[in-house]
């Protein structure tokens, strides 16, 4: 009799933690420690929702040296639109003309791709000269230069999103 309650339990047990689904990105595996996300913020724009921006990190001040920003879409973006709104950005953020960031327009190109609602792109700056990028939780390549004006896009103070800046910075979760 114990035999069987024994094995009911396991199962139970089992299928409880089998059901739990793990909140970080699975690229991120061996790359961060933290379950949960550092800082969280919905990104939408009157009835138009965008994305999930979610900042991963092991360090204590935000956003750290090492860390990941995954951005889960909630809406159809193609290649070319999110390559265009980032180099548009990056051309704001920075004051330099668009014909600066020609190599980082090709590489994207080459890094994006479209998305749908659920897909995920995530930065993991692993330096200040190197950004690795996924899509869905595979590689697609790595930006050398341009790492910290990238990230800028949701992180700086000239951040279109000020809320969400402070959202992912603050160690809270808006959305």
């Amino acid at each position: 009799m114990r035999r069987p309650i024994c094995i009911l339990l396991l199962a139970v047990a089992f299928a409880w933690g089998a059901g739990k689904a793990e909140a970080r990105p699975p690229e991120l595996r061996d790359l961060v420690d933290a379950p949960n996300p550092a800082g969280c913020s919905e990104y939408s724009f009157m009835f138009w929702d965008f994305y999930r921006a979610e900042l991963w990190t092991d360090d204590p001040d935000l956003p750290g040296k090492k860390f990941g920003l995954s951005l889960t879409y909630l809406s159809d973006f193609s290649r070319d639109a999110l390559v265009k709104s980032t180099i548009d950005e990056m051309v704001r953020i920075s004051g330099q003309p668009e014909a600066s960031f020609a190599k980082a327009r090709i590489k994207m190109q080459q890094i994006f791709r479209d998305v749908e609602p659920g897909d995920r792109i995530t930065a993991w700056r692993a330096g200040a000269e190197k950004l690795r990028l996924f899509v869905n939780g595979e590689e697609t390549g790595t930006l050398n230069r341009e790492v910290d004006l990238f990230l800028a896009i949701w992180l700086s103070e000239e951040t279109r999103h000020p809320e969400g800046r402070q959202a992912l910075l603050s160690g809270r979760c808006d959305g």
